[in-house]
């Protein structure tokens, strides 16, 4: 088994897993386990080992995938776990096509480029072309799609989606309310490695594909109920969603 990434629970079964640029969380219902994203294609080991170690911890089977959106850093493992084991991968229905490779919304070589001059994007860069392998991607050919109305998904956790695009077209964060729990994915992040800031902060706009829309969809995650809020990229955040989006907002 690969090593073990670095692995927090956060709320009574809410498990996160942090490798070096990107995180993943586990979600933990009975005997079933939903895994909410999949790192970069480079992390499948560790992906696979946080499944197996949270598993066997647990006595619980993974059940589902559910997918945040499509970006080759949080898609990963995504295909090998359906592929070998049959388990759904779930996507809000307009990020279908982006999980699929119909369309990609995601930075550019080309623009990548432009910046790999400053230090921290040169560091980030090397790493997740070589441990990351990206921009490589196994792409899922058939997602099973969901339109979100505001009740939780059919998989275990009670994982209810929130629409925010911007980031993508159908970026999705998810609100577990009986955990106190709010995963928002890349709708702004918590720290990034090619950023100096500290603490809740939009992405780097170059990352955003409309990023007039992710400003916007902030207002859909300030007023949930939560005391830890969980991003894509950077520690997990202890307090509310209100004062994450407030400090995020700030640096848009």
């Amino acid at each position: 088994m690969a090593d073990l990434p670095a692995m927090e629970e956060v709320a009574d079964g809410v498990i996160v897993a942090t490798g070096e640029h990107v995180s993943w969380t586990l979600v933990v219902d009975g005997a079933d386990v939903t895994l909410v994203d999949a790192g970069y294609l480079g992390y499948a080991d560790l992906v696979l080992a946080s499944v197996q170690h949270v598993s066997g911890r647990k006595n619980a089977q993974l059940a589902a995938v559910v997918l945040t959106h499509a970006h080759v850093d949080h898609l990963g493992a995504a295909s090998r776990l359906h592929a070998a084991r049959g388990v759904p991968v779930l996507a809000h229905e307009p990020e279908a096509a982006h999980v699929r490779g119909e369309v990609i919304e995601q930075v550019t070589p080309l623009q990548i480029a432009a910046r790999v001059w400053r230090p921290r994007t040169f560091r980030w860069t090397m790493h997740i072309v070589t441990k990351g392998k990206a921009p490589q991607a196994e792409r899922v050919a058939d997602p099973v799609t969901f339109v979100a109305e505001g009740k939780p998904l059919d998989v275990p956790g009670g994982l209810v989606p929130i629409p925010t695009p911007g980031h993508t077209s159908g970026h999705c964060a998810y609100h577990l309310p009986d955990r106190g729990v709010l995963l928002v994915g890349d709708a702004f992040a918590n720290g990034h490695a090619v950023s100096a800031r500290q603490g809740p902060q939009m992405m780097p706009a170059f990352f955003d594909h409309d990023r007039a829309r992710a400003k916007e969809s902030l207002s859909a995650l300030e007023n949930l109920a939560a005391d830890v809020v969980v991003a894509g990229h950077g520690p997990v955040f202890r307090g509310s969603p209100a004062e994450a989006v407030r400090l995020a907002r700030a640096t848009a």
